[in-house]
């Protein structure tokens, strides 16, 4: 492929070092918040199951409420009573939606064929897909070996053609930006017919979304397809061919959506993540693209969009109001696809493809600065759930993923009146409180419901293993042991997040807001101080639950004993599980996923190729003797030395 057309001149748009390739404009109009709907044409499949999930997930909360109302007193209900039955309701609704689209997804994979290789051979039509990498403040040298990685995998295929690179870059910081362009700029010295591109705007407004706007505006119309990643995830070969062969063979499609899986995980909180998403992640995934069909979602990478239908439809409206509630939309994925979806562009999520990779943040701490931010973004989404014209799937998404948050709080508020009853019974000898429950066995059914919902992630990928339908999962009985320590590393972390989820929403309410952070991708460790600062709020909460529960009676405080223990020793759970696993230790094996024991191809490749880059790395960064701020120093240092040395010369003269 010839790159003599390829542009190196400033931009006034860009900044620094860029190669570009010749400019194709693609108009992108913002949106209006609400209009009215194009009707798509008639869907074949989802559409109305998920009435199902809804319908089960309903009759199950009322299963579930009816014997929490038994437990309560016969003598009826006080509002605080009532409260915690409404606050509990909406929560295990929500639950409950989760876990019978787990359960769909179960059913889905058992009565499925199992479905053949993905197959090697390039598509025949003739599309062009820019691979984009989008770029903020990242250590270059794992982002550079994943796309040479990817590229060197399609051209073993002999596929390279239908593709090219290209990074988008909207780094700011110098340190870091003198590195990335020395990284690229190494890059293209060794591939110098190859199409990588590279830019780096000068102004990042409108943070990731207007990064990725920027490059529909200016050179979508060069290609068919853009497969949008993170700065952290890669995806094989195979899964780039077909995600690119279904888009050919299906034109009303706008976006299809993989399910990626987590990969290359070091710390325990990290890796327990993986696992998870490792065990029952295909499953929820294909329950989801079960009742969503054309109407599904998009999760911001690791997804291919057709160009023309995304910037004719796709460009966010500004919502009324100031930040965080209003203003620019923090979380743009989701609206996207609802306006894809609006258009009448089916949006699909392939539950069936594997090769889709990402990493995830390695602590805690980070997870919860990245849930800060999402969590904002879809509180402004309620603006997009009641305008008017979007598909009521779209609005099903967005409100399942805001519930993903709030959640928290609701959990958080349950425990809180939960202690306000105890405290009425004890204290005002509430009549409704004090007297004889009306059903002994009250209690027993509703701790068996919501144990078999809220585990219902592990039990359900358990049969699924049984019969051999576990993606990813062999029959082996290693699996077992990481069900149990997922369940249980997954209890203990569980009111931490809570309390990072419910703290994230009163925040954002409250008016703060969370800005656009680079995400931390490594971390060598926390001090202590840095970790009480972070978990004040959890210590201040479990005390406090400690000393009112013990206040009300010991009985109460030992059933809330686990809960508050976690939250007093918040920092040191959290400075654990930041820890690094050795690898081919105990606790690795523990939690090792299919990928950890047998290492994809493009997993390996992209991870060598890293580690040559991270040794290049101060080869590639600017000498510090060019710089002029450095040669300032020098001379300023030189000179005092020449001071000090004559200043010594003179006393020994005096002396």
């Amino acid at each position: 492929m010839t790159l003599a057309n390829a542009r190196t001149a400033y931009v006034a748009s860009d900044a620094g070092f860029a190669r570009r390739p010749p400019e194709q404009r693609l108009d992108m109009p913002p949106q209006p918040l609400s209009t009215r709907r194009s009707l798509p044409e008639r869907e074949t499949d989802g559409r109305w199951r998920f009435l199902i999930i809804l319908a089960c997930s309903l009759t199950t909360t009322i299963l579930a409420c009816q014997a929490m109302l038994s437990g309560f007193s016969a003598g009826g209900l006080n509002p605080l009573e009532w409260l915690a039955v409404g606050l509990f309701a909406a929560n295990f609704c929500y639950l409950g939606i989760a876990a019978f689209t787990g359960a769909a997804g179960t059913v889905v994979l058992l009565l499925s064929p199992k479905p053949p290789p993905l197959s090697k051979t390039p598509p025949t039509k003739g599309s062009l897909t820019a691979i984009i990498i989008p770029i903020y403040q990242e250590k270059p040298a794992k982002v550079v070996a994943a796309a040479e990685a990817m590229w060197d995998s399609l051209r073993d295929l002999d596929a390279e053609k239908g593709f090219e690179v290209f990074f988008i870059s909207d780094s700011m910081d110098p340190a870091l930006v003198e590195i990335e362009e020395a990284a690229i700029q190494d890059l293209l010295r060794r591939r110098p017919d190859e199409p990588f591109w590279y830019r780096r705007r000068r102004d990042n407004a409108q943070k990731k979304q207007g990064n990725i706007n920027d490059f529909v505006q200016r050179w979508g119309g060069r290609y068919d397809y853009m497969l949008e990643l993170d700065a952290d995830s890669f995806v094989s070969p195979e899964t780039m061919l077909e995600l690119v062969r279904r888009m050919d063979a299906r034109p009303r499609t706008a976006l299809i959506q993989t399910l990626p899986i987590i990969v290359g995980a070091r710390t325990y909180s990290a890796r327990l993540q993986q696992l998870s998403l490792r065990s029952h992640g295909g499953l929820f995934g294909a329950g989801l693209s079960w009742w969503s069909g054309g109407a599904g979602n998009f999760w911001g990478h690791n997804a291919i969009i057709r160009l023309a239908p995304f910037a004719a439809h796709a460009a966010l409206p500004d919502l009324p109001g100031k930040e965080p509630l209003g203003g620019k939309i923090l979380s743009h994925d989701f609206v996207e696809a609802a306006l894809l979806r609006r258009a009448g562009w089916r949006v699909e999520i392939a539950g069936d493809i594997e090769g889709s990779y990402e990493e995830t943040p390695p602590t805690i701490v980070d997870l919860a600065a990245r849930d800060r931010r999402w969590a904002q973004g879809n509180i402004q989404q309620i603006q997009v759930i009641l305008a008017r014209g979007f598909d009521w799937l779209s609005r099903v998404h967005i409100g399942a993923n805001l519930m993903g948050y709030l959640s928290g709080l609701l959990w958080l508020s349950f425990v809180v009146v939960g202690v306000l009853i105890a405290a009425n019974a004890k204290f005002f000898e509430s009549e409704t409180v004090a007297s004889v429950t009306a059903d002994p066995n009250a209690g027993l059914r509703l701790v068996i419901i919501m144990a078999a919902v809220l585990t219902s992630p592990k039990w359900l990928s358990v049969i699924l293993w049984a019969f051999g339908k576990l993606p990813g999962w062999d029959r082996s009985p290693r699996f077992l042991v990481n069900v149990v320590c997922d369940l249980g590393m997954t209890m203990l972390l569980a009111p931490i997040f809570f309390m990072n989820h419910a703290g994230s929403i009163l925040s954002t309410l409250m008016g703060v807001d969370g800005g656009w952070r680079p995400q931390v991708r490594d971390r060598n460790g926390f001090a202590w101080s840095d970790l009480v600062r972070h978990y004040v709020q959890h210590m201040i909460f479990g005390f406090c639950l400690l000393l009112a529960s013990f206040a009300i009676s010991p009985s109460f405080m030992l059933q809330n004993l686990p809960m508050a223990t976690v939250l007093i020793f918040a920092p040191l759970i959290a400075r654990q599980v930041s820890g690094v696993a050795r690898k081919g230790s105990v606790s690795w094996l523990l939690y090792a996923t299919p990928e950890d024991l047998k290492q994809p191809e493009i997993v390996r490749r992209a991870e060598m190729l890293a580690a040559r880059g991270t040794t290049d790395v101060r080869r590639l960064a600017p000498q510090r003797r060019n710089r002029p701020m450095h040669r300032m120093s020098m001379v300023v240092r030189r000179a005092m030395r020449r001071a000090r040395r004559a200043d010594q010369i003179g006393r020994r003269d005096a002396e």
